[in-house]
C-alpha cells in the first residue's frame, strides 16, 4: 500500500472514531429548524433542548412516531452502539463525579405537573418521540409563541441529515413563566403554562442565556411557583 493510501485510510478511521462537534451540529440544526417556521413567525432565539432527566416517559398513546420511517438493520446496529457509548459515558467515574457535583442540593421531587393533555404534558411528549433515529430537538422562541422542531442526524450522529419536522407549538400568551433551576443542574429550567401545568427542560450546551432572557416572567430558582 502506498503512503498516500495509508494516510487517506488513517484519516478516515480518525474521522469515524472522533466524537461529533456538538456545537457545530447545534448551530446547523437551529438554522434548519428555523427554516421550518411559518412565514408569519419572527424568530427571537433558539437552542437545542432535552427533557428534564426525571420527567417521566410518556405513555405510548401520547408519543409520536418521528420521521415516519422504520430504521434499517444497519441503523439499528449503529443506534445500539450509540446507546452503549452513552451508557459507558454515564458509568465513567470522572463523569459521575462531575454530575454529582452539579447535582448537589438537587430537589429529586417531581419535574413536571399536569396531565399528558396539558401544554406541559404535550411538550414533554414532543421531546420523547418513538424513533431509533438520532436527532436533535430545537426549541424556538418567536414573536408569536414557542415551537419545538426535530432535526434528524446521520446514523453516526455526526451530521445533520435530511428530515426536519415540527413537533410542538404554544402561543406566546400561554407561556406564563420560566424558572431557572441552576440549583439542580446548570442548564435546567422549568416552563410554566397558562393552564397551570409546567415541565422541566434541559439546555445541554452553553449559549442559552439570550434565549432564556427573551422569555416573559423569568423566575429565580428561589422563587416559588405561584
Amino acid at each position: 500500500m502506498k503512503i498516500g493510501e495509508v494516510l487517506t485510510s488513517w484519516s478516515g478511521v480518525k474521522a469515524w472514531l472522533s466524537p461529533p462537534d456538538r456545537h457545530a451540529l447545534a448551530r446547523e440544526a437551529r438554522g434548519r429548524a428555523a427554516a421550518l417556521l411559518p412565514p408569519a413567525e419572527t424568530l427571537v432565539d433558539g437552542h437545542t433542548v432535552e427533557p428534564g432527566e426525571r420527567v417521566p416517559e410518556p405513555p405510548a398513546a401520547h408519543r409520536a412516531d418521528a420521521f415516519g420511517r422504520r430504521p434499517s438493520a444497519g441503523d439499528r446496529l449503529l443506534a445500539g452502539a450509540w446507546r452503549a457509548e452513552q451508557l459507558l459515558d454515564r458509568l465513567n467515574p470522572v463523569n459521575a463525579a462531575v454530575d454529582a457535583r452539579d447535582r448537589r442540593g438537587e430537589d429529586r421531587g417531581a419535574q413536571w405537573h399536569g396531565g399528558w393533555q396539558s401544554a406541559a404534558g404535550r411538550l414533554a411528549a414532543a421531546l420523547r418521540p418513538r424513533t431509533e433515529e438520532k436527532y436533535l430537538s430545537v426549541l424556538l422562541l418567536t414573536g408569536g409563541g414557542m415551537h419545538v422542531v426535530r432535526v434528524q442526524l446521520s446514523s453516526d450522529g455526526k451530521k445533520v441529515a435530511g428530515a426536519v419536522e415540527h413537533a410542538y407549538a404554544a402561543a406566546r400568551q400561554d407561556i406564563t413563566w420560566l424558572r431557572d433551576r441552576k440549583d439542580v443542574r446548570h442548564g435546567t429550567h422549568e416552563i410554566g403554562f397558562a393552564d397551570g401545568s409546567w415541565v422541566t427542560v434541559f439546555f445541554p450546551l452553553g449559549g442559552w442565556g439570550t434565549l432564556v432572557e427573551a422569555f416573559p416572567n423569568r423566575l429565580r430558582h428561589t422563587d416559588p411557583i405561584a
